[in-house]
């Protein structure tokens, strides 16, 4: 590749600020802008596993290097690594990832010290509105060398999650989607003991296997496979850069975001009876009932990492749950993490000694359509079709939320593509199918 190289830019931090493709000279001016933007002497960068990045990485951290910045490189790593990292050393960080996007895509998703999140309303215009007033540098191969802060970040998990409190007789399949997990797992399987089955866990930026996305149904079918044939008890299947983790159960069935929010906050409350919990709008309102039946104190947030961070740091809030199977937690610097998530979730099997499908049965969950995801030509004249449709008062606050007597629905447009994205639930597999076909047949 070249300088000359353009990379389809779809990260959620990105996109919407600075277009769909990107160059190298682009990412060499965010770079610059983004270390004139945050006060420190030294930013963290590090990235996935992607055909594109060292590329992107060279081109960045000219960027910083020119604008009399350090760089501190941290390598192949998991997204969550450079929150944990960022919060540790009080450094910004850079990740370069485009997450379960497929090979050709990039971004950047952007931190500032102490993990606090930069999106759009706290301070990506600022950075593309420096832009224009910077020179394009010299892009060099800087070959950036890593040190030990990897060693730290084991050290911070090691903290959050004993591993004598996790039994090493719990046997689970893991599927690393051939992303960034892979970096970091024998690491983990070390410090944990881990007793598991592996699919695709080499590195590979083709993803020759599947796309590294497993809210697609189609993504989890392998795991669901290893885990039903070698009688596992339970599965995990991680998205691109690993900040996203989506469970099975031991009988294969798949584990929603908003059950296992309703999982991890109602463990922790055992712990803590004042336990606040930030769930955005697309959360089951049957997991949200739950919760509230244990005196959780619930607060409603906007779908995206920087709203719930956000908010959760406002709140002082302990968890956070988002239904697409990203999970926050305060004592990580209210980020979000699926090795901690993975983590949680084996200390909460090996406490309560029961199968997971059993421990999810008992919160009697409704059918669920799960994310059924649209490809439309206008996301918002979609949106006015249904509302048309439907009769009845809407909740706006991310998309359309529509709440019934039978079923509950909320449709919204996705951050990265031209699609809506359509959860619901109903009291009733056969209501469930009639409201899909009705979303479906509108737009």
């Amino acid at each position: 590749m070249s300088n000359n190289l353009d990379v389809i830019f779809k990260s959620y931090d990105i996109r919407g600020v600075f277009g769909d493709t990107l160059s190298l000279q682009d990412a060499y001016k965010i770079g610059y802008s983004f270390a004139e933007f945050v006060d420190s002497e030294t930013i963290l960068i590090g990235h996935d596993g992607r055909l594109s990045n060292i590329e992107m990485l060279n081109a960045v951290a000219s960027g910083i290097s020119n604008s009399s910045k350090s760089v501190l490189y941290v390598g192949l790593v998991p997204t969550d690594v450079i929150y944990s990292l960022s919060g540790l050393l009080d450094l910004p960080g850079v990740i370069i990832t485009a997450s379960h996007n497929p090979k050709e895509y990039n971004g950047l998703k952007l931190c500032n010290s102490g993990a606090v999140p930069i999106g759009e309303h706290s301070g990506l215009l600022e950075i593309k509105n420096n832009i224009k007033n910077i020179e394009l540098g010299v892009i060099s191969n800087l070959n950036l060398k890593t040190n030990n802060e990897l060693d730290l970040y084991f050290e911070h998990i090691q903290k959050l999650v004993l591993p004598e409190k996790i039994d090493s007789q719990i046997k689970f399949g893991v599927d690393g989607g051939n992303g960034a997990i892979g970096s970091v797992f024998n690491n983990l399987t070390t410090i944990y003991n881990f007793n598991c089955e592996k699919l695709y866990m080499e590195v590979d930026g083709n993803f020759p296997n599947h796309p590294a996305d497993p809210s697609s149904k189609e993504n989890l079918k392998e795991i669901i496979k290893l885990v039903q044939e070698k009688k596992l008890d339970f599965g995990v299947a991680f998205d691109g850069d690993a900040d996203r983790a989506v469970f099975i159960d031991d009988d294969g069935k798949v584990i929603s975001g908003s059950m296992m929010t309703t999982l991890i906050a109602d463990y922790l409350s055992e712990k803590n009876k004042n336990l606040k919990v930030v769930y955005n709008v697309n959360v089951s309102p049957h997991a949200l009932s739950i919760l509230e039946s244990k005196n959780i104190s619930l607060f409603r947030c906007k779908v995206g990492h920087s709203n719930i961070k956000a908010m959760m740091k406002k709140l002082e809030a302990d968890f956070g749950g988002e239904h697409s199977a990203h999970f926050y937690y305060k004592d990580n610097y209210f980020a979000d993490s699926a090795i901690l998530t993975l983590l949680m979730f084996m200390t909460i099997i090996s406490e309560r000694g029961e199968k997971v499908s059993s421990m999810i049965d008992k919160y009697n969950f409704p059918p669920s359509s799960g994310e059924v995801n649209f490809v439309v030509e206008d996301v918002e004249s979609s949106l006015e079709k249904i509302k048309y449709v439907f009769s009845g008062d809407f909740d706006e606050l991310d998309g359309l939320s529509y709440f019934d007597e039978n079923f509950w629905f909320n449709v919204r447009g996705s951050n990265t593509e031209p699609k809506l994205r359509v959860n619901i639930e109903a009291s009733s597999q056969k209501i469930l199918d009639e409201v899909l076909e009705k979303i479906s047949t509108t737009i």
